[in-house]
């Protein structure tokens, strides 16, 4: 008996993305690339645009949802706080410009493409988010105590709430709610009642349950993931989106899993074998190819989308970059952290495509868009991050650099006090 395409039962689904998701890792870090590159472009061959192999729904779709709201999580456990706090204004600077700049660029280039008001406003709230697909790869290569890293991560939050509150105030003017002028508040109201009460409960709750001797660290990890996910349903049900609630459960509990390092490995082990590699599977099954050999005016929006993205981050992180000091190098960083579109982009589309303000030729562009910006983010970030390990390696290491002879002397008065200890 034949096989049917696309696969119906959901164990052979999880079974092949498992599969294909091994296989590509393995393959893809033969040429030095990001596994994640191979995984969209795995994903897509498998998926209903091209071979038609597997079906998103259910098995790629619901854990495509998971793994984003886990790389939200992470990013959020993984920021310092201590340097946020210490440097709080660059972030909020940065949240602002990262979210103002490619707002501004996108409704400039939407109205001179005659797009009406609303669809331009939509349209500038999708492109002036973004969502930190290339984190794993900045993760892998311990970047993430960096200060530019730090900012970006952390002005995330702001970027991607002043995204979808634009969203909220033009779908209230577009849908013609009849909840008056301050309906698009409502969302708003209840995300900070939710920070609120998620700061002031959540991390005493963990810090009690990890200190208890009688769980297991099965059931703290489960206690954890329960937390992001229904931190993330909250923030869905209040009107905004889940990767804002997962990204609020990981700096709940940021502290204390900071200090339960067995659990922290744990959790990111989860993360990086089940979550986040279906994310981006997912991502690259929603490509369908004829948007590639479909209306020629579709690479023409495309790109002058990416070239709007691509500029509006770069300034935003060019100018912060420029006046808090940061290198080139660590400025390069920060563009494949932000250019890449994804969770927040598509919310935007999907919202826009059911009131009718993008037609499906600006849907296809906004696919593409992602498609490009996921695999150009990370490479970008890849790059960096490479350069700055060949700059740790041609730094002399602290046997090979001179000393002084009164630190020899130190150093020999010190020998005896640690054999001692």
């Amino acid at each position: 008996m034949g096989l049917n395409l696309p696969i119906q039962d959901p164990i052979l689904q999880f079974t092949l993305l498992a599969t294909m998701a091994l296989l590509v890792q393995l393959t893809v870090k033969r040429f030095h690339l990001p596994g994640l590159i191979g995984l969209i472009l795995g994903g897509m061959a498998i998926g209903p645009g091209a071979f038609g192999i597997l079906p998103r729904e259910p098995v790629a779709e619901l854990l495509g949802q998971v793994g984003l709201v886990y790389i939200m999580f992470q990013a959020g456990v993984e920021v310092d706080l201590g340097v946020v706090k210490q440097h709080k204004t660059e972030v909020t600077a940065f949240g602002l410009l990262s979210f103002g700049v490619p707002a501004v660029l996108t409704l400039s280039a939407a109205l001179l493409l005659q797009f009406s008001w609303s669809g331009a406003l939509l349209l500038a709230a999708a492109f002036s988010s973004h969502t930190l697909v290339a984190y794993p790869v900045v993760q892998n290569m311990n970047l993430l105590g960096r200060r530019p890293v730090v900012t970006a991560v952390g002005g995330t939050l702001l970027t991607d709430t002043l995204a979808l509150a634009m969203l909220a105030i033009v779908i209230q003017t577009v849908g013609g709610d009849n909840e008056g002028a301050w309906g698009w508040l409502a969302p708003l109201v209840l995300l900070v009642g939710l920070v609120v009460v998620a700061f002031a409960i959540v991390p005493r709750l963990a810090r009690r349950l990890f200190a208890a001797s009688v769980t297991s660290r099965a059931e703290k990890a489960l206690f954890v993931l329960v937390v992001v996910l229904l931190m993330a349903s909250l923030t869905e049900v209040s009107g905004t989106e889940a990767i804002l609630g997962a990204f609020l459960a990981g700096l709940c509990l940021n502290q204390p899993l900071k200090n339960r390092a067995e659990l922290h490995e744990h959790l990111g082990f989860v993360g990086r074998m089940i979550f986040i590699p279906f994310f981006f599977v997912d991502t690259g099954m929603r490509i369908d190819l004829s948007v590639f050999t479909g209306d020629t005016r579709v690479w023409g929006l495309t790109a002058v989308a990416i070239a709007v993205v691509i500029v509006g981050k770069s300034v935003a992180v060019w100018i912060t970059g420029w006046f808090y000091d940061y290198s080139r190098m660590d400025r390069l960083l920060m563009v494949g952290l932000t250019t890449p579109q994804a969770a927040a982009t598509l919310a935007v589309t999907v919202t826009a495509s059911e009131l009718g303000a993008f037609d499906s030729l600006v849907v296809d562009v906004v696919i593409l868009v992602i498609l490009i910006s996921c695999l150009g983010g990370p490479l970008l970030c890849g790059y960096a991050g490479r350069q700055f390990a060949d700059q740790r390696h041609d730094e002399p290491s602290d046997k090979d650099r001179p000393q002084h002879a009164d630190e020899s002397r130190q150093e020999t008065s010190e020998e005896p006090k640690k054999d001692l200890s």
